[in-house]
């Protein structure tokens, strides 16, 4: 079955927060190949190592990520995120406890284990409570209603 580019998404933006989360505050570059599998392939008509859809997709994803003002960083296209750190927002949103579990643990702690894991649907969910929490945390600066 076809993964969709939602799925993607929140897989490669899981794996992010919980770098980003376990290394905070000390900036970290983040490498494509270390978030999607075969991130470079020889290409015969550029006679070198070239980005794969995957590795750019990865940038596509951290590049929304600092848009959205969870993260920043210094995109270098198709490669790496340089200097990449959780913004407070960021910070903020992986330090909540989600009110629908009875532990206490943080949706940053909780991906961190999730990553290494691999539980690729465990990870979907928290990225999705975690981007939830985002949006309700900026909506009310945009002046939108819950």
């Amino acid at each position: 079955m076809a993964v969709s580019n939602i799925e993607k998404f929140d897989d490669i933006t899981g794996k992010i927060f919980a770098a980003l989360y376990q290394s905070f505050p000390i900036p970290q570059y983040l490498m494509a190949e270390d978030f999607v599998d075969d991130a470079m392939r020889f290409s015969e008509q550029h006679g070198m190592e070239v980005s794969t859809p995957e590795a750019e997709f990865f940038i596509a994803t951290a590049v929304w990520l600092i848009e959205a003002g969870y993260l920043k960083g210094k995109p270098y296209p198709y490669l790496r995120i340089e200097d990449a750190v959780l913004t407070a927002k960021g910070l903020e949103v992986l330090k909540a406890v989600p009110d629908s579990v009875s532990s206490k643990t943080s949706i940053g702690e909780q991906l961190a284990n999730t990553a290494k894991e691999e539980g690729r649907e465990a990870l979907r969910g928290l990225v999705g409570q975690a981007l939830g929490i985002g949006a309700r945390i900026i909506s009310p600066v945009l002046g939108l209603s819950s």
